[in-house]
């Protein structure tokens, strides 16, 4: 009978013990990670860019990480809709935000948010940079980016612009050209490329920024032409297309695709995520698409890197902002 207890006695404590040290050590905890599917919410409508992209990302993802990956849409608030969930979420790996970094380097200067941008989250990859465009129907007097500021400035507060969500980079891309050239204007919002592009087409708009690569049919078949490329390099299907150094503009608005979680996710299973999309990245499938949608990928961004590098473009967003007058604390 005295053994039995003491048998009983050792088991509760080896199991109260192993309960206290496995938090503690999060590689022993988490070695099975994932043992179910893993969520990706986008936060942008289906169809667009940034949606195809995490899409294809995940089908390219999913050998290395021994699990299925389903993509979400959770669109609006040019993705900050997406991260005010996300951030609520556990932080056990199962359920990651995609978006450009929009919710991270530039509309929480815009509007107060329920989350801190650099610190509420755990970033795991920058997926790849887009080009951005100012697109016009091909109908349209605007021949030229000259001509589109030209009859801004003649035209006060009558030029409406169409993008993919107030605070993306193509809102403020318009905001700092306006400033620049000394100009007015009004502004439309839409949640994501798709809307935009289908305001442009309809002409409820009369000029649109967006991803190049949401245009580019558009461009091929010849319902739009490109007026401004908002980069320092020019676009394959538009060779002759002007860019910001071109005309002259010495600023760059920076838009990325990155993957992150809610804070506080363990390093095995960040790292685990890290490595299955870094290999779904080198899938010929990702690499196609990615290609096609006019991402550049070559410089993919991983750990303190890429916190280093959101941090950057957080602080230079934030004096963009403020130069415009748009900081939050400016207009209450």
């Amino acid at each position: 009978m005295g053994v039995n207890i003491l048998k009983k006695i050792l088991f509760v404590l080896l199991t109260v013990t192993w309960t206290c040290i496995l938090p503690q050590y999060p590689s022993l905890a988490q070695s099975s990670f994932p043992t179910k599917p893993v969520t990706i919410w986008v936060g942008f409508p289906a169809g667009g860019g940034t949606d195809i992209i995490i899409r294809a990302l995940a089908e390219g993802s999913e050998k290395s990480l021994e699990q299925k990956i389903v993509v979400m849409n959770k669109p609006g608030g040019g993705g900050t809709v997406g991260a005010s969930l996300l951030v609520k979420e556990k932080p056990d790996g199962y359920t990651l935000g995609a978006s450009t970094d929009t919710p991270i380097t530039r509309a929480p200067h815009l509007r107060d948010l329920n989350y801190d941008p650099l610190q509420d989250f755990s970033f795991i990859l920058r997926v790849g940079k887009w080009k951005n465009v100012f697109v016009v129907r091909s109908d349209s007097p605007f021949k030229t980016w000259q001509d589109l500021v030209d009859w801004a400035k003649k035209n006060p507060g009558q030029l409406i612009h169409g993008n993919p969500g107030a605070g993306t980079s193509n809102h403020l891309a318009m905001v700092k050209v306006a400033l620049k050239e000394g100009f007015t204007y009004k502004n439309v919002p839409f949640a994501g490329d798709t809307p935009n592009v289908s305001a442009l087409l309809g002409g409820h708009v009369m000029v649109a920024s967006g991803s190049s690569v949401a245009w580019q049919s558009h461009v091929e078949a010849k319902a739009v032409r490109v007026l401004l490329v908002i980069e320092r390099e020019g676009l394959d299907y538009v060779p002759d297309a002007p860019t910001f150094e071109k005309v002259g503009y010495d600023f760059e608005m920076s838009s990325s695709i990155i993957l992150y979680g809610p804070k506080g996710s363990l390093d095995p299973v960040r790292k685990t995520l890290e490595t299955a999309f870094l290999n779904g990245m080198r899938a010929e499938t990702f690499k196609t698409v990615a290609k096609n949608q006019g991402l550049s990928t070559a410089d993919p961004l991983t750990g303190k890197d890429l916190h280093d590098y959101l941090r950057k473009w957080n602080a230079l967003y934030e004096q963009y902002i403020k130069e415009a007058g748009l900081y939050k604390s400016q207009r209450k």
